[in-house]
């Protein structure tokens, strides 16, 4: 008797709480939900960059393949996405797309341009149309995984895999007129 007693506390919080509902699971709450419909690309999107503009709406930025795999960029408007600006807006084709909004709200695309020997081109809408920010293909040689960022004054900001300097990083800022590879100094901590 004691033996059955002992058994019956010992089972009894095992079946009590597995009776329970104290964690309910459900996709709404707790996963990941499509934001409009999912696959709102014409075709493949390739290289596809996210940015929400200042006033919190979502962008992307992507090689679109329907349109030979020049730059598209589309936002979401409550709804669904819609294209932004003209379809396929890049010279070529646009590789490693980064898209990223001024202080202002301007969007800007870096990429890499097959059209001018796999240089760097940065463009951004200007109200109609998407034009160069600069002179298009801009860094001295080939580049690689374009990354673009706005400083808080404005300055637009493009880093890069650098062929043109053995493959390693650099930093290009347009500085109103020009954009110019800007010159760091590392020092090493604790030396």
């Amino acid at each position: 008797m004691t033996k059955l007693f002992f058994i019956l506390i010992f089972l009894y919080p095992v079946v009590i709480c597995s009776q329970q509902s104290w964690y309910k699971y459900s996709d709404p709450d707790y996963g990941w939900v499509s934001l409009g419909d999912p696959g709102f690309s014409a075709d493949t999107a390739q290289y596809i960059s996210l940015a929400f503009n200042p006033a919190g709406q979502p962008y992307v930025a992507y090689q679109d393949w329907a349109n030979t795999k020049k730059a598209t960029v589309m936002r979401f408007d409550g709804n669904t996405w819609v294209n932004f600006g003209n379809i396929g807006f890049s010279a070529g084709e646009a590789d490693w797309i980064s898209l990223a909004f001024s202080p202002s709200g301007e969007p800007h695309v870096a990429y890499v341009d097959h059209g001018n020997s796999w240089e760097a081109t940065v463009m951004k809408f200007n109200g109609s149309n998407w034009v160069n920010v600069g002179n298009a293909g801009f860094s001295a040689g080939g580049v690689l995984f374009t990354s673009l960022a706005f400083s808080p004054s404005g300055e637009p900001y493009v880093s890069f895999k650098d062929w043109g300097n053995n493959q390693k990083a650099s930093v290009m800022k347009f500085d109103g007129t020009n954009v110019v590879m800007l010159e760091m100094e590392f020092s090493q901590q604790g030396k």
